[in-house]
């Protein structure tokens, strides 16, 4: 009898995929994965059982037609468990399991049914025909990894690693045998050392020559990074000064790095999506739109000129399944949420994070409930395989301090202090609390000012402050009330009158800190974190245009919003009082970081592992015995239930709404309309679908009905109502 994997839509079965073809293929395929970190056995014993229950006739009875399911990935965890009696055969145990349904938890023999330990005492159809076919790979004798900083995190992310391996390699099979086209797409053949001296002559064509001290300082940090390049791979700190250049100087280093370790992939995490568009373009207009894949909720892939746009469309959006290309910009949330994922889509791409250069730009913005989980996941990648990752900020926190164990952490900049000297050009000044009176007049006296508030209803309200006092063209309002491509509107006008030393006025949310390349000679900061304060500084006096710039830091009379930014205020003035003379030196804003750590730490509760993530794996590892399914769902950075709204912004949202009408398919649609949307939260989303003001246009998917009444050129949406605007306190 002939054993099969996968069927065509025939009846011949000549045409059929040969079940014993398909694991030689994943097993090849799964152990040339596992390789990237010395796990090559691991990854061939695992793609070698991953599919022997569909050596059941039954399943084969599935296969030509019968309606009755069959457990086909049961089989192969019960069949390592039995030969292999050691809590090492949970591994190759989970992953076989959950190939197809997701890494689920260890639970308990009398648990639910789909449990690891419930299954492995779960009789499952015969397979004997597998034993006959299919030799019998020798057991690893050891794990592949060096002891670290938690085992549980370790042998956990071993797991996730070993699961990634056979889903990719599973599904690239069984897309080669089902759509040879789709295969052909795959891959990349890229040579870093070539992107870097492309890196080297845009380099020289746009910077030819610095012109002034700050341009000159640049050069010589460019010229210190690409020096430490070669150093040996590991966990590296950036600490630049804002406005240094730091998102072309990683990317230098990250080719070059990539370049001296034979490594495969450079992956940029960056922590808001406007950001990552702006960087993704500068990383595509030095290296060219080919070696550059985008993977965020925003994406939208543009036509470029080229003829081959279809193929390189096609190329980028397979690319998403497994980050299988050169150069990846992404978010904290979709690589961070990925590493604790439990299912096929989220960890298909994990083993590619093996052997690549993480840049964590703005590496501040992990700060919060998952950032000891974060980190250690971090640390792990960098220890056991062969990635570095690099955290670039301004703001640097002493990492080392929420590790159990001591850990090493390089810095690449020889002088820290002397760098943040030679870019000091603004200076704090302290102003107390302000009344929206007071507060909107200080702002009408400059001519060129930008107000950076904690929530999106001041900011309006301080902006129809303003409004009354200043012309209509010199006040502007920035928030996530408007749609991403509103807000590039907005930045462009911007931008073009400071550059004309024109009247401009704008109040904006936090959005406007991290990335966004402006220079206001002036800027006002409601009370936050130091490090937010930080980055809104670095809006102001940029390049040195003035000798120095003033950052005024206020507060208001309702205050921060209640939660971490009460938290990270109240350390914000202790840390103003104590370092008065200049709270953003290196001293201060290490001490801050140091305050806020202890504050999370202390007590039983600790703030930087909220939901108890690393607790989870140490209790039972060493029985390898984890939960996986309840780590992946607790493990969510975003813990919100805004819903996306689509604006009918312009023409092209117009015309893309109607393509959705009809479209028998609408992900690519979706994707170009994510310029367009607006996320709002479930009351006021309620209240506007409950009126008839968002309608439905295809199932789950919702735009603004009165975009003329309800959507406002210089806010965005309206508020809908008086209650709603009165309680929010979205922080963009």
């Amino acid at each position: 009898m002939l054993y099969y994997a996968h069927r065509t839509d025939s009846d011949d079965k000549q045409e059929w995929q040969l079940l014993i073809d398909h694991l030689r293929n994943v097993r090849t395929k799964a152990g040339q994965f596992a390789d990237a970190f010395a796990a090559k056995d691991w990854g061939e014993l695992v793609g070698w059982n991953h599919d022997i229950g569909k050596y059941s006739v039954a399943f084969q009875k599935r296969l030509a037609g019968s309606r009755i399911a069959v457990d086909h990935a049961t089989a192969g965890a019960k069949s390592i468990n039995e030969k292999w009696l050691h809590s090492l055969s949970k591994i190759p145990a989970y992953v076989i399991a959950g190939h197809h349904t997701g890494l689920p938890d260890y639970g308990t023999p009398s648990g639910d049914d789909s449990c690891l330990a419930r299954r492995l005492i779960k009789t499952v159809e015969p397979y004997h025909a597998a034993f006959s076919e299919l030799e019998d790979l020798p057991l690893p004798t050891r794990p592949p990894i060096k002891p670290g900083v938690h085992p549980g995190l370790q042998f956990s992310l071993l797991t996730r690693m070993l699961f990634s391996c056979v889903v990719d390699a599973d599904s690239l099979d069984a897309e080669k045998y089902d759509s040879k086209s789709r295969a052909s797409l795959r891959g990349h053949d890229v040579s870093f050392s070539l992107l870097f001296d492309q890196f080297n002559e845009y380099m020289n064509l746009h910077f030819p020559k610095p012109r002034s001290p700050i341009e000159a300082y640049r050069s010589e940090l460019l010229k210190e990074c690409l020096a430490k390049a070669d150093g040996s791979r590991g966990l590296h700190m950036l600490t630049l000064p804002t406005g240094s250049g730091k998102t072309l100087i990683s990317l230098g280093y990250a080719l070059k790095h990539a370049a001296a370790h034979g490594l495969s992939r450079i992956i940029f995490v960056i922590p808001y999506t406007s950001i990552i568009e702006q960087n993704a373009a500068k990383f595509r207009e030095v290296v060219g739109s080919q070696h550059v894949l985008e993977h965020h909720s925003n994406v939208q892939r543009e036509q470029p000129e080229a003829e081959d746009y279809p193929f390189l469309r096609k190329k980028l959006e397979l690319a998403e399944e497994n980050w299988d290309y050169p150069i990846v910009v992404t978010t904290n949330v979709q690589f961070f949420e990925s590493l604790y994922a439990n299912k096929r889509s989220r960890c298909r791409k994990l083993h590619n994070i093996a052997n690549s250069v993480i840049v964590f730009d703005e590496a501040q913005m992990m700060n919060g409930d998952f950032y000891k989980p974060s980190l250690y996941a971090l640390e792990e990648l960098t220890r056991n395989y062969g990635s570095t990752a690099l955290l670039c900020t301004a703001t640097q926190p002493n990492i080392s301090m929420l590790f159990s164990k001591p850990i090493t952490v390089k810095e690449l900049i020889d002088q820290v202090p002397l760098r943040f000297k030679q870019f000091e050009r603004v200076k704090l000044e302290k102003l107390g609390v302000l009344g929206l009176g007071e507060l909107s007049e200080r702002i009408q006296a400059h001519e060129q000012v930008l107000c950076v508030v904690n929530t999106r209803r001041m900011a309006r309200e301080i902006y129809e402050a303003c409004r009354v006092r200043s012309g209509e063209d010199e006040v502007f309002h920035l928030s996530a009330r408007m749609c991403p491509k509103h807000r590039q509107k907005i930045l462009k006008a911007i931008r073009v009158r400071l550059d004309d030393k024109l009247p401009c006025r704008l109040i904006s949310t936090q959005l406007i800190e991290c990335g966004v390349d402006v220079d206001f000679p002036v800027v006002y900061r409601e009370l936050a974190g130091l490090d937010s304060i930080a980055q809104a500084a670095g809006r102001c006096n940029r390049n040195g245009k003035q000798a120095v710039g003033i950052t005024y830091v206020f507060e208001t009379e309702s205050g921060p919003p209640k939660g971490w930014f009460t938290t990270t205020a109240n350390v914000t003035k202790t840390i103003m009082t104590r370092f008065a003379e200049d709270p953003l030196s290196l001293t201060a804003v290490n001490t801050y970081f140091e305050e806020l750590y202890m504050y999370q730490t202390a007590g039983e509760a600790d703030r930087t592992d909220r939901k108890n993530i690393l607790g989870m794996l140490a209790e039972r590892a060493k029985e390898m015995e984890f939960p996986f399914r309840t780590v992946a769902e607790e493990f969510q950075l975003i813990d919100t239930a805004a819903q996306p709204v689509i604006i009918p912004y312009d023409e092209v949202a117009e015309e893309k709404l109607e393509s959705l009408l009809h479209a028998p398919t609408i992900g690519g649609l979706l994707r170009e309309l994510q310029p367009y949307i607006v996320q709002l939260y479930p009351e006021e989303f309620e209240a506007f679908r409950k009126a008839g003001e968002i309608v439905e246009v295809r199932d789950g998917v919702w735009k603004l009905r009165n975009f003329k009444y309800w959507y406002k050129e210089d806010i965005g949406i309206e508020p809908y109502s008086i209650e709603y605007h009165a309680a929010e306190i979205l922080v963009f």
